[in-house]
C-alpha cells in the first residue's frame, strides 16, 4: 500500500495467556482508535479488556472479568454481566457458535464478542505452547538455559532420537481433537493428522512443516 494513504482507523487486539495451577487465564485487549482525530480526547474510541479463567482439565470457562476503559456510551459498560453468561462454556471446537447463541447481536457488546471470540483459539494455542514447554523441561515465563553449541551431526542425531518416541508425543490426543475441523490443514484426516500419524513433531521437526510428501513418501 503507498505510504501516501492516509491511515483513518487502527484496530489492536492482543492477548496473553498465562498458567496458574490448574487454570489458563487468557487476558484479551482491544483498542480502536482514530489517529486523525483533532481532539486528542476522541483519538482513542474503545480500550476494552476480557479475561476468561479456563480449567485446564476440560477447557470450560470458570470465571469472566471485563473491564471498559473507553467506549462511546455511558450506558456501553452495562452490558459487561452479559458475559458472565459465558462461565460454563468449552472453548474448544463450538465455541464461535456458542458465542453467538449467548453473547451476541442486542444480547451482548460486539466488541466483548470479538474479544471472547479470538481468545478461545489463543488458549487452545495455549495448551499446546504449554505442553511443549513441559516436554523440554522448561517453565514458562522463565529465562531459558543458555544452549551449549552443537554440531549439525549432534543436531540430527538429536531430532532422529527424539523420533524414535522416547519422549513421548507433543500433541495430545485431546489436544489434536481441539484443532479438528479448525481449519483445512486440520480436516478430519486431513494434512495435520497424517503428518502427526506419520512422525510428525510439532516444536522439534523444521517450522513451517514440510509437507505430507516429506512424511508419506510415494
Amino acid at each position: 500500500m503507498p505510504a501516501a494513504v492516509p491511515l483513518v482507523h487502527r484496530r489492536t487486539i492482543e492477548i496473553e495467556v498465562h498458567q496458574a495451577d490448574d487454570l489458563l487465564i487468557a487476558r484479551a485487549r482491544l483498542r480502536d482508535t482514530r489517529p486523525w482525530h483533532p481532539d486528542p480526547a476522541r483519538v482513542l474510541l474503545h480500550d476494552l479488556e476480557l479475561a476468561l479463567h479456563v480449567r485446564v482439565a476440560d477447557l470450560t470457562i470458570v470465571a469472566v472479568e471485563s473491564g471498559m476503559n473507553a467506549f462511546p456510551h455511558t450506558e456501553c459498560p452495562l452490558i459487561r454481566p452479559s458475559f458472565d453468561r459465558l462461565v460454563g462454556l468449552s472453548v474448544r471446537r463450538g465455541f464461535t457458535r456458542a458465542l453467538r447463541e449467548t453473547v451476541s447481536g442486542v444480547h451482548g457488546c460486539s466488541h466483548l464478542h470479538e474479544l471472547a471470540r479470538a481468545a478461545g483459539p489463543a488458549i487452545i494455542q495455549a495448551t499446546l505452547s504449554a505442553a511443549d514447554a513441559r516436554r523440554r523441561g522448561l517453565t514458562p515465563g522463565a529465562e531459558p538455559p543458555d544452549a551449549p553449541a552443537t554440531t549439525d551431526a549432534q543436531t540430527a542425531d538429536a531430532q532422529t532420537a527424539d523420533r524414535a518416541g522416547g519422549s513421548g508425543p507433543v500433541v495430545s490426543g485431546r489436544q489434536a481433537a481441539a484443532l479438528t475441523g479448525t481449519c483445512h490443514i486440520w480436516a478430519p484426516d486431513g494434512i495435520a493428522t497424517r503428518k502427526l500419524a506419520a512422525g510428525w513433531r510439532p516444536g522439534f521437526d523444521p517450522y513451517p512443516a514440510p509437507p505430507l510428501t516429506a512424511y508419506e513418501p510415494t
